[in-house]
C-alpha cells in the first residue's frame, strides 16, 4: 500500500506509531532516563518559564531623593515614594498592603528561618534521609539554598545517559519551579544581594509587568517584596532603582535588634 492510497486517518495513526515505537525502543534501551528526558522537554515545551535560570542583575543603581521610612514585622525599610495612602494600607494575614497615590503597591511579609525547608520536607512526602540522598546536605540547610538548587534546574539537565536517581530529582525539581515562578516564559529571573541578604528577584520592571516579586533570605529569616503597578496607563511605572532602594535598605528595626 503506498502513501497516496492511504487515508488522513491512517497516516496520522501511522505517524504516532512510529513516535510509540521510538518512544519504547528509548525506553527499552535506556531505561528511565529516556522516560524522564522525554516527560522533562515537554514540560519545557509546554512551561517555557523552567528553562530561565538565575542572571545577575545588571541595574545596581539606587532611586534618591524624598522618601518614606516603613515598618512591619520588626523590620524596616525605605519606600521611594513618599505618598502612602493609608486608607487603602491593610494587613491580610501574614501580608502587609501599602498602598500609594501613584497606583503602585508593595506586598510584604516575612518569612521564619527555613520556613521553605520545612514546607518542602512536609509536602513532598519524602523521607528527608532520600530527599538529602538526592540533593545533599548543603540543599536543605537554607531557604536560599534550596530556591537556588530548584531555579538553577533545567530540562537540559536531563540526558540518556543521567543516572536514574539524578534523573528523578531533576524532574521534581522541574515540577517545583513550574509552580514557584511566577508568568508563563516571559519572566526574567535575578540574583539579588544586598549587605544582609541573598535572594531572587522575578520580572524585569522595564517590560511593565503587573508585578515584580522579590524573594531573598538570611539565617535569622527571609523577606518578600511584591511590587505592584498598572500594566498600562499614564502613571509612571516602577523602575529598578526604585527597587534596589527597598530591598537595600531593608533590616531589622531597632527595637528588634
Amino acid at each position: 500500500m503506498n502513501e497516496r492510497a492511504l487515508s488522513k486517518r491512517q497516516r496520522r495513526w501511522l505517524v504516532w506509531a512510529n513516535v510509540l515505537l521510538a518512544a519504547g525502543f528509548l525506553v527499552w534501551y535506556f531505561g528511565a532516563a529516556a522516560l524522564f528526558m522525554v516527560e522533562t522537554r515537554y514540560v519545557g515545551w509546554k512551561f517555557p518559564e523552567v528553562v530561565r535560570v538565575p542572571v545577575e542583575l545588571g541595574d545596581l543603581s539606587v532611586a534618591q531623593g524624598a522618601g518614606r521610612t516603613l515598618s512591619y514585622f520588626g523590620y524596616e525599610f525605605e519606600a521611594p515614594w513618599d505618598d502612602v495612602d493609608e486608607a487603602k494600607g491593610k494587613q491580610v494575614g501574614k501580608v502587609q498592603l501599602i498602598a500609594f497615590r501613584s497606583d503602585k503597591a508593595i506586598l510584604f511579609s516575612r518569612m521564619a528561618p527555613k520556613e521553605f525547608v520545612t514546607e518542602f520536607l512536609t509536602n513532598t512526602k519524602i523521607n528527608p534521609r532520600d530527599l538529602r540522598a538526592l540533593y545533599g546536605e548543603e540543599a536543605l540547610q537554607s531557604d536560599y539554598a534550596l530556591h537556588r538548587l530548584i531555579l538553577e534546574a533545567t530540562p537540559g539537565k536531563i540526558n540518556l545517559l543521567t543516572p536514574r536517581q539524578e534523573a528523578v530529582g531533576n524532574a521534581m525539581l522541574l515540577v517545583m519551579k513550574g509552580i514557584m515562578v511566577p508568568g508563563r516564559g516571559e519572566t526574567e529571573i535575578y540574583r539579588v544581594r544586598t549587605e544582609k541578604f541573598q535572594g531572587f528577584q522575578f520580572g524585569d520592571p522595564k517590560s511593565r509587568p503587573k508585578s515584580v516579586n522579590i524573594e531573598m533570605y538570611a539565617k535569622d529569616g527571609g523577606l518578600s517584596f511584591i511590587f505592584v503597578q498598572r500594566e498600562k496607563g499614564n502613571a509612571e511605572g516602577i523602575t529598578q532603582a526604585e527597587i534596589n532602594r527597598v530591598i537595600r535598605t531593608a533590616r531589622r528595626a531597632p527595637d528588634e535588634n
